[in-house]
């Protein structure tokens, strides 16, 4: 029995959230989760995947899981809630969630810088996330989701690295035309035409879980790196 199965102990919990495996705390998250939890009536079936962050109070709580058996909890929930990270958000519409997303800060020392504030807004245009940005909102996009969860749910969005990446390299050649950061974009640049003369199956740890994680990955690296360059190049 794994350390998931052993602490749901056969429950399908009706909310997942899940901050990731980063070292920089993410306890705001799970104090708006607890909080909200701790005043219903009755209470819904919540898991946390907590990472390094506190373990809930009024959740079922681990630190980590591996990707399948967190995938598989999205598909089973009526509500997932994430960090606003490019491979948490993509994730959770791998599977056909909408996901209610919440960038962590860099202010508080959530996170190194603010990518994923402009990833998570990004997405929201799209309408690929429920952007969430204080607590009161977060509150809000549950009960909704709880009281109508067909409406966060869409068809799976499937990973395609070749056109990320293209779309990519379109957007690095427009930055290149008048750059603010000379310096970053090259560097960028560079990165970007290496990785593309690399073999699929030569991509950071996507050689350890299967063609569909290579491909799940590479997208979303380069989706990442996007928002974070054009975070950066900001006057």
């Amino acid at each position: 029995m794994t350390p998931l199965q052993q602490t749901l102990d056969g429950v399908q919990p009706e909310i997942v959230v899940s901050v990731g495996t980063d070292l920089h705390l993410f306890n705001r998250l799970i104090d708006w989760v607890d909080d909200w939890l701790e005043i219903q009536e009755e209470r819904p079936t919540c898991l946390v995947q907590h990472g390094a962050s506190r373990a809930p109070r009024n959740a079922l709580g681990i630190s980590r899981m591996s990707r399948d058996e967190l995938l598989d909890l999205y598909a089973g929930a009526k509500v997932v809630i994430v960090q606003g990270g490019p491979g948490s958000i993509l994730d959770a519409r791998e599977v056909g969630a909408l996901p209610i997303a919440v960038p962590r800060w860099p202010e508080k020392h959530e996170v190194v810088d603010g990518h994923q504030i402009a990833f998570t807004q990004t997405m929201e245009l799209h309408g690929e996330a429920v952007a969430v940005h204080s607590e009161d909102q977060l509150r809000t996009s549950l009960e909704a989701a709880l009281q109508n969860p067909e409406q966060f749910q869409k068809y799976p969005r499937i990973s395609d690295p070749e056109n990320a990446t293209q779309s990519l390299e379109a957007e690095i050649r427009k930055m290149m035309q008048e750059p603010r950061n000379p310096q970053l974009v090259k560097k960028a640049w560079r990165m970007l035409r290496s990785r593309r003369a690399k073999p699929a199956g030569e991509h950071g740890s996507g050689a350890r879980h299967g063609a569909k994680a290579k491909t799940r990955s590479f997208a979303a690296k380069f989706a990442g790196n996007a928002r974070a360059i054009q975070n950066r190049l900001q006057p």
